[in-house]
């Protein structure tokens, strides 16, 4: 069944929710989003021990590159985040990351990291199929959640999610990449500037294709889910509405349900039209992510900037069309030698200060995103994404605690 989501849950079928094309406003100058306003550090809580291989090949997982890495690398982050401890099904399981990893605590169950009042909030790294579940259960727990992409498995899962956050007055992010970087907020600015004049067409191709592709496949992810959500959440910001989907084809992998690759066609209702291309297939192991929006008077092109491992690009190409007009490449300052993760962490604990003080400062680190209804409208629309590729959308495995588990008997 499809269905069009809303701010505070689901709207009549095939109807389309407007989403504001505002810039979201900065930091007054007497403030910065690194500001220190909290009175003690955040407590973080790991939930999982994912492990895999990094992009390297050598022996990695999802935590040290995540959170570790980012807290050792940037002392502004570590003044702000505290890894409490870590949590997974087995205690032997738990202790050996932790103990790989230099984390404190190791919790032999995810019910004891969410009953242990030193963890204010968690980051969600367990497998896609339970991450809905463990993230309103954390919820239920007073924990605020940073999530692992995809948070959710569908749209009525985005849904439940949404409200037992909005229900509980609890910090819901989905770690998309783009979402609080610094080149994000850019490239919108130059859209509204007018650097090219009406956005015409947007084109993302994401490969990725590494050691992810075996991953993807077992956890029933695929390629649109657990790459293309990046290029979703983005698409839309930029444009500024809410798409339809014209067309979609996918390349399936040996599980004839999950996608190695997934090409879409969106149009918006401004008239734009966007095409986003993803794959976790090996053989595109080496392409770059390209961004291309093509307007009336220019072009602009980003490359690798939001990669997630590793530095992110913080270059800017524009080329305007106009006679008096120019070509130049633009650097946004101080992005090169840190990966998106320590942004969305800032961000996360940005925003958690803001709302344990009682400041509305309507996520002013946050460029893409407008919170969990957020989550909603990026997962309805992969949603449909499938629908259009003749495949279905991704099944709920674990349905969410009650009461937000009875949204998903409407699937």
């Amino acid at each position: 069944m499809s269905f069009s989501p809303t701010p505070s849950g689901i709207g009549p079928p095939n109807a389309i929710c407007h989403v504001p094309f505002e810039l979201k406003r900065d930091v007054p100058q007497n403030r910065t989003c690194c500001e220190k306003t909290m009175e003690k550090k955040l407590g973080l809580g790991i939930l999982g021990a994912a492990r895999m291989l990094d992009q390297r090949g050598g022996p990695g997982g999802n935590v040290p590159f995540t959170v570790l890495q980012p807290l050792k690398a940037n002392p502004d982050l570590a003044a702000r985040i505290h890894i409490v401890g870590l949590a997974s099904l087995q205690k032997t399981e738990a202790e050996a990351a932790c103990k790989d990893w230099g984390i404190e605590k190791a919790y032999g169950s995810f019910e004891d990291l969410l009953a242990d009042p030193a963890v204010d909030a968690v980051y969600n790294v367990l497998p896609a199929g339970v991450r809905c579940y463990w993230t309103v259960k954390a919820i239920l727990a007073g924990k605020h959640v940073l999530s692992e992409t995809p948070s959710v498995m569908n749209g009525w899962e985005a849904v439940a999610a949404q409200r037992a956050a909005e229900d509980h007055g609890r910090v819901l992010l989905e770690g998309t990449h783009p979402t609080c970087h610094p080149v994000t907020k850019r490239v919108r600015q130059m859209i509204l500037e007018g650097k090219i004049g009406k956005v015409e067409h947007i084109d993302l191709s994401m490969p990725v294709g590494h050691s992810l592709q075996g991953k993807m496949v077992c956890s029933k992810t695929g390629a649109l889910m657990g790459v293309g959500v990046h290029g979703v959440a983005i698409i839309r910001a930029l444009c500024g509405d809410e798409p339809m989907v014209v067309s979609a084809t996918a390349q399936q992998s040996e599980d004839p349900n999950v996608d190695s690759a997934m090409s879409c066609n969106l149009r918006f209702q401004s008239g734009a039209a966007a095409h986003i291309g993803c794959s976790i297939l090996p053989q595109m192991a080496k392409s770059p992510t390209k961004f291309t929006i093509s307007g009336t008077d220019g072009i602009i092109r980003v490359q690798e900037w939001f990669t997630g491992q590793g530095q992110s690009s913080n270059e800017i190409a524009l080329e305007q069309f106009a006679e008096s007009g120019e070509s130049y490449v633009e650097r946004v300052d101080n992005v090169v030698s840190r990966d998106t993760f320590y942004y969305q962490l800032m961000g996360f604990a940005d925003e958690i200060a803001h709302q344990k003080s009682g400041q509305n400062m309507g996520m002013p680190w946050a460029y893409v995103t407008k919170g969990p209804a957020d989550t909603v409208r990026n997962s309805a629309l992969i949603d449909e994404i499938f629908r259009k590729a003749g495949m279905k959308p991704r099944a709920t495995v674990t349905p969410a605690p009650e009461p937000y588990g009875k949204l998903l008997s409407k699937l």
